[in-house]
């Protein structure tokens, strides 16, 4: 079964993927935007995503999903920088992050993401919009002012939301260090 959806939030994704497991609906793989499952048992796999270290790529990608799976959990995807992991629901509860350092490492990488795609729009959106004001028959410049305007818009949401997400967990270790 292929679902379209459209999700910008890496713990919202992962909650999305663990209610339709509870459903009965097990993920299999994502081709944007598309997801594809398959019909099992209510509940059987816990879920979780991830965005790799090094853009997905190297030898210690490589080393660190061969760990991943020694553990007995199952890399169902790997697409670029972004994994796909679950486990037998009787295997309990996981989580790839235990504490606040090693979660804010992974919050980091997710919002120099999102930071580089949201100041990129930005930057498009103003040298076009410059273009487009300062001659009035570039038509294009003015869509992809728009264009990127709006991506920008979309993108500002997650991103603020990550940088909240870095900034608690800081406070927390802060918390811990005194």
């Amino acid at each position: 079964m292929r679902v379209f959806k459209l999700i910008l939030d890496d713990v919202k994704e992962e909650q999305w993927l663990n209610d339709m497991a509870s459903q009965g609906l097990h993920f299999q793989k994502f081709r944007f935007p598309f997801y594809t499952f398959e019909k099992g048992e209510p509940g059987e796999y816990v879920y979780r995503t991830e965005m790799l270290e090094n853009l997905g790529f190297g030898q210690e990608t490589k080393n660190y999903l061969a760990f991943i799976e020694s553990t007995g959990i199952e890399v169902v995807q790997k697409r670029f920088s972004w994994a796909y992991f679950r486990q037998h629901q009787s295997k309990g509860a996981f989580e790839l992050y235990s504490d606040a350092a090693s979660k804010l490492a992974y919050t980091n990488r997710i919002y120099a993401i999102y930071a580089m795609i949201f100041g990129l729009n930005i930057a498009a959106a103003l040298m076009n919009g410059a273009i487009s004001y300062a001659d009035a028959s570039a038509d294009a410049n003015s869509f992809l002012a728009g264009l990127s305007t709006g991506v920008s818009v979309v993108i500002l949401y997650p991103t603020l939301k990550t940088f909240f997400r870095r900034r608690n967990l800081k406070k927390e270790i802060e918390l811990f260090e005194l």
